[in-house]
């Protein structure tokens, strides 16, 4: 029992700057969105749909860089100082080789939305709002890397201060260039757009300036072996799985987006309006999410297989509780959360009456989503991706689609989305419990380079083994 309340103060105390450091970083959304309400419903519209063009492709490479909450956490549990810097210099290059590629798509986001059937009155402005977005893409994926490194070895302070600096100099520029002023017309989306990736640029400097201590010893000197491809592809088959989990999540959500366009200007900002909330709401299992997979990383790079177990089961017991609290606070307050992003009174009340939707699928939202971490902590990355396609793509989604265009309305589309997340949480705590019954080892990336071998190193380069090749943990 001391083993599990110990267990339990470290993932707090991991999750809690966690949680914060998320929702500093939605803040700026929720700034955008708030502020565009106010400028005008079709603005509002409009930046949804440019930051869903832009997110789902973005998300991608957020994903494939969260393959370091494994790599690094479980390096600074096995005290590898050189494996940590190995894999936060390989996370930056790759950060610099993922902005290409994405950057191109989302250049193409114009056509896109002419093709998804958007309204014409919001193309324009969402898709200026994606393609300004591209422009902060390195600095995005930069951040990304150095954030998930400093969390991984308990390094938090830094982040916070930086997410919130960031935070009040998104509120300034947002006023000027949304509104205008001081020789600057009003620009709406487009000023919008201009200040997120005046702020991403700006993280970047800060975090590297401020947490140049811990960060130092790990950035320098440059080491040759970061360039070398095995390692590299090993890595990338760790988080390719993850970026694609993430699309393919993000994507549900945002595809459900396009679907209210079609269904009307203001169906899209009602959605707006509930999914920031949802959004809110899921920054704080993310931080649990987070608080596991390091935890996780820790233990088993520690070869600490009861801790590991432990910490599995002291993330899954706390998201639940905490989810639910969450739940029973959508459904107190409705419209005094809603009236935060939009004071249109058609959008409010369509608003009010998803609400309690959301409300319905937040322990769900919290249990899958903390899964995953323990499966990423543990270098676990392909069941959550394959959980996504099947539960949203397979079958929500075609279901709930189908049902909204045929008189549903956008209450079916968050149905059919309280589904998907229902399915896959059960998958994968499915999977946690088997593998919690299985011989855990530590991701050797180096298998095969000219670097030592890790002991206990994977049979397979950069992910779990087939789990029946295993023995049990008891054998």
């Amino acid at each position: 029992m001391d083993g599990v309340r110990s267990e339990l103060r470290v993932q707090l105390g991991l999750a809690a700057p966690v949680a914060l450091i998320n929702l500093a970083m939605l803040g700026m959304g929720a700034v955008d969105t708030a502020l565009m309400g106010r400028f005008s419903t079709d603005g509002m519209a409009a930046v949804s749909l440019g930051h869903s063009v832009f997110w789902v492709p973005a998300s991608f490479g957020v994903g494939v860089l969260m393959s370091l909450d494994a790599l690094v956490s479980q390096a600074h549990g096995a005290r590898d100082a050189p494996a940590i810097a190995r894999a936060l210099q390989r996370g930056l290059l790759l950060a610099l080789l993922l902005s290409l590629p994405i950057g191109l798509l989302l250049l193409a986001s114009r056509p896109l939305l002419v093709a998804l059937g958007q309204p014409p009155t919001l193309i324009g402005d969402a898709s200026a709002y994606a393609r300004l977005m591209a422009l902060g893409l390195p600095a995005l994926f930069l951040f990304v890397t150095l954030r998930l490194s400093l969390q991984a070895i308990g390094r938090l302070r830094t982040i916070m201060v930086v997410a919130l600096l960031a935070n009040g100099l998104n509120y300034v520029l947002d006023r000027w260039l949304i509104f205008g002023g001081l020789g600057v017309a009003p620009l709406g989306a487009v000023g919008s757009a201009l200040a997120t990736v005046a702020c991403q640029w700006t993280m970047v400097g800060l975090l590297l300036l401020l947490a140049r201590g811990p960060l130092g010893p790990h950035l320098r000197p440059i080491r040759q072996q970061v360039f070398a491809w095995a390692p590299l592809r090993r890595m990338l088959a760790l988080g390719l799985p993850i970026g694609c989990a993430f699309v393919l999540e993000t994507g549900a959500f945002n595809a459900v987006t396009v679907l209210m366009g079609r269904l009307g200007t203001i169906e899209l900002a009602a959605n707006r309006c509930v999914l920031l909330l949802a959004t809110v709401s899921f920054m704080v299992p993310l931080g649990l999410s987070t608080a596991a997979a390091v935890r996780c990383g820790h233990t088993l790079g520690a070869g600490d297989p009861a801790g590991t177990r432990r910490a599995a089961g002291v993330s899954i017991g706390l998201t639940a509780g905490v989810m639910l609290a969450i739940a029973g606070a959508f459904l107190v307050a409705p419209r005094a959360l809603v009236g935060l992003f939009s004071v249109d009174g058609q959008v409010v009340a369509l608003a009010v009456s998803l609400l309690p939707l959301v409300a319905a699928f937040q322990l769900m939202d919290g249990l899958q989503v903390v899964a995953a971490g323990i499966l990423r902590g543990w270098g676990d990355t392909r069941w959550p991706a394959l959980a996504n396609f099947g539960a949203y793509w397979l079958l929500a989604l075609p279901l709930g689609a189908a049902w909204a265009l045929r008189g549903g309305g956008p209450h079916a589309l968050w149905w059919s989305l309280g589904g998907g997340l229902g399915l896959v949480a059960l998958v994968l705590l499915a999977r946690v419990r088997r593998q919690m019954a299985r011989q855990l080892v530590r991701i050797d990336l180096e298998r095969g380079s000219d670097a030592p071998p890790v002991p206990g190193a994977l049979s397979v380069p950069g992910v779990l083994p087939d789990p029946g090749a295993l023995p049990d943990a008891g054998g």
